[in-house]
């Protein structure tokens, strides 16, 4: 299989788990790295990752010891609410989109939130906004 644009935590075993999750999700679309910091207990990273494919948006948790992944059906998607907090700078204002929420209609629903400046620095083609405007 074809390597993937993003890079996870645990990489082979977070592919592989990543790959089982996503198989008839469609082709990947975008991702962002919601966090990634050093694991509470156990030695090495604890991340979240959100991965959009055509037909899912997918949540993926890492940690030394485990991997999560939640499959959210964009089928299933009925609203997208998008928070902004407003900044003043020097002479006007400014609004940054701060965190989405997606709301599916079986009840679910997901949050989305911007990661901090520096993980958006770190990381390489990988975009919040251009997730979330994926999602309408």
């Amino acid at each position: 299989m074809e390597q993937e644009p993003f890079r996870l935590y645990m990489r082979e075993v977070a592919y592989s788990a990543y790959r089982e999750a996503a198989a008839g999700s469609g082709e990947f679309m975008a991702w962002y790295r919601e966090y990634r910091e050093p694991a509470a207990i156990e030695k090495g990273y604890s991340e979240l990752d959100w991965i959009l494919t055509e037909k899912a948006l997918l949540r993926i948790q890492i940690s030394p010891t485990s991997i999560e992944i939640s499959n959210f059906m964009l089928s299933k998607l009925i609203r997208v609410t998008r928070h902004y907090i407003i900044v003043q700078k020097q002479d006007h204002y400014e609004h940054i989109l701060n965190r989405v929420v997606c709301k599916f209609n079986n009840g679910e629903a997901c949050e989305l939130m911007r990661p901090l400046d520096e993980v958006i620095s770190k990381e390489k083609g990988g975009g919040y906004e251009a997730l979330v405007a994926l999602l309408g």
